[in-house]
């Protein structure tokens, strides 16, 4: 790749472009699923290409292409050079300067390079298997699947100096149905590691057919306004609906409900909030952004109060700031723009069972259905949701049929307790935690 990128840089100055960034990667990917016992698919796919932006008097220019042939390296320079003649000008738009030191990560499981087809579709197995014998309820498993993806990143721009990283990500799911009678309920679990020897097949397995079985027998509650212990997971996905808001690029248009709160209480004393781009095992961990700015942890909110936004290089120049390392790409064939690495509420000191002896008599969520239809810009929501109810700090009968609504920050507000159980569903991580005063709306 190193050498694809020299080419592309003479490309670049034989056509006097003087503002330039070569963006590369090389991905290797790979997926089996299993069902019912039985291999039920297998794909492993290769993947590589590069991107280029280039400015011209503020103006910004960008392709891309997959094919690295001599040819097609000449025409994508041409390309970006002819779309900078287009473009509204930017003069804030700078390609930053590279850092002289990065970040050490630790991210890369040399196994994988050897870890066999057939290796993989053991894993898959042994997470069918695990649920199954979990209990005789557990009929049917819809799918049982390990991924794993090794990738390469190769950054230059006309600063010089090739800043490049590889790192691997597994990921392991299972769905299955657990049955009695004419019920029916779902399960599913899912874990995720830069490592092969962190995911335990077993486990992921019994923890879906666990979720499932004890669902059955779920009926709705009365409708009414109760505290509830939101687990780890529908935590994540509330955090997910507002990370929007700590985004630069959404304050400064406007659009973020956390703008008028900046150095603000608007949240529990217990709540801080992080973003991490070096966190260890991390979902997006790496030593440096897509624009080449070393990674860092970013205070968010912290005692309940806005601390500051998340910034790429052009939203921190129009606020005279830094950035923080946040440039992200969806994939190659966009630019970078302003995002999350990891984002996650830190976690407390309350282990899960502290949580229920403390909620007392209240609703435990499990899951939640639709939380992606909640409003970004004013945080309100209303999501169906299932899980059980609680009696005297324990486990009374599973609930499903009703729902939750209200508003993200008023949730936020609301939290009584943090528990000690944090753990990352992509690139949103939140311990457990209890809410009060939520509205149900149930029978």
């Amino acid at each position: 790749m190193e050498k694809i990128i020299e080419q592309c840089e003479k490309e670049i100055k034989n056509r006097g472009i003087r503002e330039y960034e070569i963006y590369a990667v090389k991905i290797k990917s790979t997926v089996v699923q299993v069902k019912e016992n039985k291999n039920d698919f297998a794909q492993t796919g290769w993947y590589e290409g590069l991107s280029l932006r280039v400015l011209n008097n503020g103006k910004l220019g960008f392709a891309y292409t997959t094919d690295l042939s001599p040819k097609a390296i000449s025409q994508l320079v041409e390309k970006a050079r002819t779309a900078a003649t287009v473009t509204v000008q930017e003069p804030l738009l700078k390609f930053p300067l590279l850092a002289e030191d990065y970040p050490r990560i630790e991210e890369y499981d040399n196994k994988l390079e050897t870890l066999t087809l057939a290796q993989r579709m053991e894993f898959a197995k042994e997470m069918e298997t695990a649920a199954r014998e979990f209990s005789p309820y557990i009929k049917r498993v819809r799918q049982s699947q390990l991924r794993d993806v090794i990738s390469e990143v190769f950054l230059y721009n006309q600063h010089g100096k090739t800043l490049h990283y590889a790192r691997t990500l597994l990921s392991a799911s299972i769905l299955v149905m657990a049955e009695r009678s004419s019920e029916a309920e779902m399960g599913w679990h899912f874990t995720f590691s830069p490592f092969y020897a962190d995911l335990n097949p077993a486990a992921i397995g019994k923890e879906a057919a666990k979720m499932a079985t004890e669902a059955l027998g779920a009926r709705p509650i009365k409708t009414q306004k109760t505290n509830v212990v939101l687990i780890s997971r529908v935590a994540s996905e509330i955090l997910d609906v507002i990370s929007h808001a700590f985004l630069a690029e959404e304050v400064q248009k406007g659009k973020s409900l956390l703008a008028p709160y900046l150095g603000k209480t608007v949240m529990s004393p217990l709540v801080n909030i992080y973003d991490d781009g070096l966190y260890p095992k991390g979902y997006s961990t790496r030593p440096f952004d897509d624009e080449g700015v070393p990674q860092q942890k970013t205070v968010l909110v912290e005692g309940g109060i806005v601390k500051g936004w998340l910034y790429d290089s052009y939203t921190a120049a129009k606020e005279k700031k830094v950035s923080t390392g946040n440039a992200v790409r969806l994939s190659l064939e966009t630019p970078p723009k302003v995002g999350v690495t990891n984002l996650y509420l830190a976690l407390g000191e309350m282990p899960f069972e502290g949580l229920l002896k403390q909620l007392d008599t209240g609703l435990v969520v499990t899951d939640v259905l639709g939380m992606h239809t909640a409003d970004p810009v004013s945080g309100d929501f209303s999501v169906g949701i299932s899980g059980y109810w609680v009696e005297k700090g324990e486990r009374a009968f599973p609930v499903k049929g009703v729902a939750m609504a209200g508003n993200v920050l008023e949730l936020f507000k609301r939290i009584a307790s943090v528990g000690n159980d944090l753990r990352f569903w992509g690139h949103c991580g939140a311990p457990s935690v209890l809410v009060e005063g939520v509205q149900i709306s149930g029978t």
